[in-house]
């Protein structure tokens, strides 16, 4: 009989409380032919109750300066520690949504040696607003009820190459003898798609698994969103070069997801037209355009002086908190 799988898995956090203990418990709760050997958290400067919680629940902690913390650089980190075959990345605040979340995410590499990681569904959180709700429950890359496996050699991937590399480290695993030859690029944001590109183009595979589930939403207003897509675009853009925003579409392009967002907020909650326009019609619209603005701007990133787009990056500001 093969031996169970050996997993770690391995956070990064930084005043994670609101949501850590019950996802720490939902992990230690996971069913399956596997054997977790250790859960890891590097946190880089939690000033609220969130070490106490790892603490708690037997979590090995590493600590490092807020000023340390990369998204690529964190999790290598992390890696580098681990002892397992398989290193399941979680954000602190992605929840497990039932006991079969870590089976169903680790079942393709089981399957493949081909496949050198794979990926979650993620689910809106309860107290979600209607722009992320849509956002994810509509994403064809995050959101899907079906299954897939990514490849280079798919027919469409070299006209478009981005479906194909998406990948989330809110919840995935990556096969560690991949990591070892692939560890994450030492980026601020987007460490995820750039080494699914890298693994991706030397072969491999990756796999996304809709029957892995995670609840994980942000409440995130226009301002927020404004610089969680500046740093989105700005990661990426040396790999999409070629802009796909002018100025010109992005009120009609924003004026359309917000009329999408109200439609499905009416079917959701069988709100009333006005009701839902009155409540949700004008945040929509800004929240939107934010995004849009802030992609638009990432795009540009060269153009502007490092200290603008430092002021501006939603990382910048959460590691200096």
């Amino acid at each position: 009989m093969t031996a169970p799988a050996r997993v770690s898995v391995l956070l990064v956090t930084k005043n994670g409380e609101r949501y850590l203990a019950e996802t720490l418990q939902r992990v230690r709760a996971q069913r399956g032919r596997f054997q977790l050997d250790e859960i890891i958290a590097v946190d880089s400067g939690s000033r609220d109750k969130t070490l106490t919680i790892l603490e708690s629940h037997a979590v090995r902690v590493l600590r490092i300066p807020p000023q340390d913390f990369g998204h690529g650089k964190t999790r290598n980190l992390a890696a580098a520690q681990a002892q397992s075959d398989y290193l399941v990345f979680l954000t602190q605040d992605a929840t497990p949504a039932n006991a079969g979340w870590l089976a169903a995410l680790l079942a393709p590499l089981l399957a493949d040696p081909s496949i050198a990681g794979a990926y979650s569904r993620q689910l809106p959180r309860p107290h979600c607003h209607p722009m992320e709700w849509r956002r994810i429950v509509e994403d064809e890359l995050s959101g899907r009820t079906e299954s897939y496996l990514n490849s280079s050699e798919a027919l469409d991937y070299a006209n478009n190459p981005a479906f194909f590399y998406f990948f989330s480290n809110v919840s995935s695993v990556l096969r560690r003898s991949a990591w070892q030859k692939f560890p994450f690029p030492e980026v601020d944001f987007a460490e995820d798609q750039l080494w699914a590109r890298q693994v991706l183009e030397a072969g491999y595979q990756t796999a996304y698994r809709a029957d892995s589930l995670v609840y994980h939403s942000h409440g995130y207003g226009p301002w927020p969103n404004f610089r969680r897509h500046f740093d989105h675009a700005r990661a990426l853009g040396d790999i999409d070069s070629a802009s796909r925003l002018s100025l010109g579409r992005m009120v009609p392009l924003a004026w359309r997801a917000a009329r999408r967002d109200l439609s499905f907020w009416r079917w959701l909650t069988h709100q009333g037209r006005l009701r839902v326009g009155l409540r949700w019609g004008a945040l929509a619209l800004a929240w939107h355009l934010a995004a849009l603005w802030g992609t638009w701007l990432g795009e540009r990133k060269h153009s502007l002086a490092p200290s603008l787009a430092r002021r501006i990056s939603l990382q910048e500001s959460i590691k200096q908190k």
